[in-house]
């Protein structure tokens, strides 16, 4: 009898977590599933791996404890997925926009390519995507504009197409957007004028055309940097 009485506080407490608590208990396991199974996706997407850096991606250990991986304390939700640097081989799961916990996405430094997830424009939470260093195509997704707590946008070294969306003027937390080294086309949008909290814009190496001054009466009093060294800029 000692054991179940020493047992039925702990018994207690547990039946009326569930009890009271049905939905949050119900949520936080559905959201680990969702989490468990967005990064099951994404390895499955990755067909080289030559640093080994996804070896512990297993069931035999919890997903919170995979390399490059953090999670919240409290919900156990994927708040940051980094895997810079570990030369991985493969294109990004639309998978990635199902964990919306998600605060920090790099990648940078590997050799991913396929066309940037619009899937992504779900992380509502997300405040850096650093995909600098790949060899991403296609255009800059529209939909990463939903993302409306992101300050650091790297996307430097790719091969992305098009012209820079107009939508990224609505990114007022946005302070770093790398697009340097890409394939794009078109002009410098006025908006960058207007992103109050922008400190760093760098553009080399693309097809940009430089037409007009901008005004620079909302920018932060901290310098802004403009690279502009070597940049192919039209006269007309």
């Amino acid at each position: 009898m000692k054991p179940f009485s020493f047992l039925s506080p702990i018994l207690l407490f547990v039946y009326l977590h569930f009890l009271f608590c049905p939905n949050r208990v119900v949520a936080q396991a559905l959201g680990n599933q969702t989490d468990h199974f967005a990064l099951i996706k994404f390895k499955e997407t990755i067909y080289r791996d030559p640093n080994g850096a996804l070896e512990s991606w297993n069931s035999s250990i919890h997903f919170c404890k995979w390399h490059g991986i953090t999670c919240s304390l409290m919900h156990q939700r994927v708040t940051k997925l980094n895997l810079e640097g570990y030369q991985l081989h493969g294109s990004i799961s639309p998978y990635v926009g199902n964990l919306t916990f998600l605060t920090e996405f790099n990648l940078m430094n590997n050799s991913f390519y396929g066309e940037i997830p619009q899937e992504l424009g779900r992380l509502l939470q997300l405040e850096q995507l650093l995909l600098s260093n790949n060899s991403l195509a296609g255009e800059i997704p529209t939909n990463l504009t939903h993302c409306s707590n992101l300050k650091d946008l790297y996307l430097g070294g790719n091969n992305l197409i098009g012209k820079i969306p107009n939508e990224i003027g609505s990114l007022k937390k946005l302070q770093s957007l790398a697009i340097w080294k890409n394939k794009l086309t078109g002009g410098i949008p006025s908006f960058i004028g207007n992103l109050s909290s922008l400190t760093d814009f760098s553009f080399v190496y693309n097809n940009l055309e430089l037409r007009r001054r901008y005004s620079t009466r909302n920018m932060s009093p901290q310098k802004l940097v403009f690279t502009i060294s070597h940049h192919l800029l039209s006269s007309h």
